[in-house]
């Protein structure tokens, strides 16, 4: 994992940990099962990311980290 593949792994982790994930996908009006399909991931493994029932890892992580910060702005 690099460096920038590293801070969105953080990134995820903080999201979860907060509950922000959560907060910004239903700002945006998009259901888990969109966001999950969209970052590649099971539905109930987002709800567990978005509850703080399981830590973020590997490349669905990533890419949900990375999915939240662009839709952040959008839905802001």
């Amino acid at each position: 994992m690099n460096h920038a593949e590293l801070l969105l792994l953080a990134r995820a982790r903080r999201y979860a940990a907060s509950g922000e994930g959560q907060e910004i996908r239903v700002r945006a009006g998009l259901s888990v099962r969109e966001v999950a399909e969209a970052v590649g991931v099971a539905r109930h493994t987002l709800w567990k990311w978005e509850r703080g029932e399981r830590v973020p890892r590997a490349d669905g992580a990533t890419a949900w980290a990375s999915f939240l910060g662009e839709l952040a702005k959008v839905a802001s």
